[in-house]
Parts: structure tokens; C-alpha cells; sequence
């Protein structure tokens, strides 16, 4: 028998950011999302983060919040808490919603049992945790070229081995980025293997058109860019064919990858070569692996993305996806923690080391541990639900 859940609440929150990070599709020096806190009967309290964006499933915190009240809730309390993916209501997907919801009951769970949510997924999925260290990509926003020198050379300091580099609707301002980050990472992004090999790819959040997108493709095969993150709006998915029939850089989907449906959609129509999985984004850790093991059946790359201004709770959720996806994920993002967030809400610092090397998360439920002063400090509660 799945354990009783006494009470539900949801926190929304704001932290403030160290920097302004910028792409094509929005700008932001404040984290805001939702918190889920869920108690079972026998006193174990997890925790649970979503960050809805309008802009990538149609969800505001707003709506998250109704969600959870009037149907997520109820969903918690039943006999298979897990057993139905996120709820779409016609444009909107309730992702980031059920994300928090998923995660809290799962870190509740693993908690009352003494047992790590990784070991817990793995025998119900059919997965083998590797606890290997796995390296994290250095993101660099868009922005003017001072900028991007300076948080280039920032990232190499750190010895990263893979950057992505957001781009948009200026293209000589993009072009310019780009000789930047050939002319720093010189060398290595021609090599294929070895300690001082290096990658780069780009992500213009769905900021061309067709022919556009064509013209830039140009250019990026010329600066060695291995792939393009969503080329086009989110909406315009069928010029995507068109467009790999017409480039030759690989094409990276994101906000037009919302649910499994839509993966498999995009396969079948040749419209995709990387998943960019994130989950928040894609519904929680379930629907993630799903939608992993989808791109692996299916001959399809992925990573493992993130959502801007993570706190730690969604940070240790991608930490356990790393572990259960062993080498399959051919890229990573995230764990920013404080280079990021002027403040965290778990104990643990999750930041990524040297080198941009993340370890797995060990300890019952998600691993981490949320303290109720920063949760009262940063956010307000919003909801409360009693389960009889």
C-alpha cells in the first residue's frame, strides 16, 4: 500500500540572481517558481520545485497553483500517485505543476522508507544506477561582446569542456560571439577526443523563421557549432524537416518538446536529432526518463537541460536523472546553485566543482535537505490542503 498523505502545501518564490541572464525568448535577475512541501501520516516531509514559464508550457504560477488544488492534490492521495503522466488542458501542458507535486511525493517516500529516489526509479523502471561524476556545460547568456568575453574566460578558468552560447535576432552580434568563442576555445573545438577537447553549440530559443534559421545554419557550420537548440518558434515545427533537409548542423529540440507525444511526433517526422530533456519542463523525473528511453529506442541524442534560477531541490532531481541515464546523455546543464542564486533553500551546496564535474546524490529521498527558514524568507505560502 502506497503511505497516506497527511497534508500538502505550495510555496511560490522569488530569488533574486547574481546576474541578468539573457535569451531571445526573455531576460530575468529573479528566480520565481513553486515549491511543493508534502507530509505523509508518518511524518516524513518531502519536498518538490516547478518552474512554470508561459512562454515553454503555457503554465503560470498561477495556474500551477489552481492545478494542484483542484486535481494534482487528489492525484497525491490515491492508490498510484504516479501512474497518469501530467494533465494538458488544450495549449497548456501542467509540467512544472505535477514536477513539484512528483518530486515531493517521491522525496516523502524515499524518505519514510530510508531509501535514495534513485534506487527507488531504477527497480521500477528497470534502470542501474551508476554513481559516476559527470561534467555540467558552461551556458553563456547573450549579450553584448564584452560580456561574453568576459564570462567565456570566466568559464575556461574553470576548465568546462562543453559551452553553449545563446543567440538570437542580431545576427552580426551573434557572428560576433561566435568569433569570440572560436578565438578562446581555440584548438580544441577540433579535436574529437582528449583532455583538451572542447564543444560548442548554440540555442536561440525558437528566434528565426525558416529561411532565416537556413541562413544562420551557414554561418554556425562555419564556426564548428556541433548544434542548434530550437531554431525556430515553438509553434513553426513543420518547417523543422525542411530545415535539416537544407542544414547541416544537427537540430537541438526544446520548447517544442513538451510531452511524449510530442517526441515521438518529432522523430517520426524527422524534425529532430537531440532531445533537450528538462524537467521541470517535461513533467518530473518519470516523464523524463521516458522520454529518454524514447530517444534511445528511437537512435535520437539527448540532454539533460535546465530551467534559469534552479533551486537545489530540481538541481538533485538532475543529478538522480544523470545517475539512472549512466553515459547515455551526450550533454548536461545546471547546477549553478550560487554562482547563480544569491540564495539557496537546501543545506547541501550543489554547485558544480572544477572542471564542471557534478556528483551523484546520496541519502533517503531526492538528498538534499530544505531549510524551512530560507523557504520562509525567500517565498510565501500559497496553498494548504488537509487530507482526511
Amino acid at each position: 500500500m502506497p503511505p497516506s498523505v497527511k497534508n500538502l502545501e505550495v510555496w511560490s518564490y522569488r530569488i533574486p540572481m547574481r546576474i541578468r541572464f539573457e535569451h531571445a525568448a526573455a531576460g530575468r535577475s529573479t528566480s520565481t517558481g513553486i515549491l511543493v512541501r508534502l507530509e505523509l501520516e508518518d511524518g516524513a516531509v518531502g519536498w518538490g520545485e516547478g518552474i512554470p514559464r508561459d512562454y515553454v508550457t503555457g503554465e503560470t504560477l498561477e495556474s500551477a497553483v489552481r492545478i494542484i488544488r483542484e486535481v494534482y492534490a487528489g492525484r497525491l492521495a490515491a492508490d498510484a500517485p504516479l501512474a497518469e503522466p501530467p494533465l494538458e488542458e488544450g495549449s497548456v501542458a501542467h509540467n512544472a505543476a505535477w514536477c513539484a507535486c512528483e518530486l515531493a511525493y517521491l522525496d516523502a517516500v524515499g524518505r519514510s522508507r530510508g531509501v535514495r529516489v534513485a534506487d527507488m526509479l531504477a527497480g521500477q523502471l528497470g534502470l542501474k544506477p551508476r554513481r559516476l561524476l559527470r561534467r555540467v556545460s558552461a551556458i553563456i547568456s547573450a549579450g553584448p561582446l564584452a560580456k561574453v568575453r568576459r564570462n567565456l574566460r570566466m568559464m575556461r578558468l574553470l576548465q568546462f569542456r562543453d559551452y553553449k552560447l545563446k543567440v538570437g535576432k542580431d545576427a552580426a552580434q551573434d557572428e560576433a560571439n561566435l568569433a569570440e568563442c572560436v578565438r578562446q576555445l581555440g584548438r580544441g573545438l577540433k579535436r574529437r577526443r582528449g583532455p583538451t577537447r572542447r564543444t560548442l553549440r548554440v540555442d536561440a530559443n525558437g528566434a528565426w523563421d525558416l529561411a532565416e534559421a537556413v541562413r544562420r545554419a551557414e554561418t554556425l557550420a562555419r564556426y564548428g557549432v556541433i548544434a542548434v537548440e530550437q531554431p525556430l518558434a515553438k509553434g513553426n515545427e513543420a518547417a523543422l524537416a525542411e530545415l535539416r533537409r537544407r542544414t547541416s548542423v544537427p537540430i537541438m529540440l526544446d520548447e517544442s518538446l513538451i510531452t511524449l507525444r510530442e517526441a515521438e511526433d518529432r522523430v517520426r517526422g524527422g524534425q529532430v536529432d537531440l532531445f533537450n530533456i528538462r524537467i521541470s519542463k517535461n513533467g518530473g523525473l518519470v516523464q523524463s526518463l521516458r522520454m529518454a528511453a524514447l530517444a534511445h529506442r528511437r537512435g535520437v541524442d539527448f540532454q539533460l537541460g535546465c530551467m534559469v534560477g534552479e533551486t537545489g531541490i530540481l538541481t538533485a532531481a538532475g543529478r538522480i536523472f544523470l545517475e539512472l541515464q549512466g553515459r547515455r546523455a551526450r550533454f548536461a546543464e545546471g547546477s549553478y546553485g550560487r554562482f547563480l542564486l544569491r540564495s539557496d533553500i537546501t543545506r547541501e551546496r550543489l554547485s558544480f566543482g572544477y572542471g564542471g564535474f557534478v556528483r551523484a546524490m546520496a541519502g533517503p529521498g531526492l538528498g538534499v535537505h530544505v531549510q524551512a527558514h530560507k523557504v520562509r524568507r525567500l517565498a510565501r505560502r500559497v496553498l494548504r490542503i488537509e487530507f482526511d
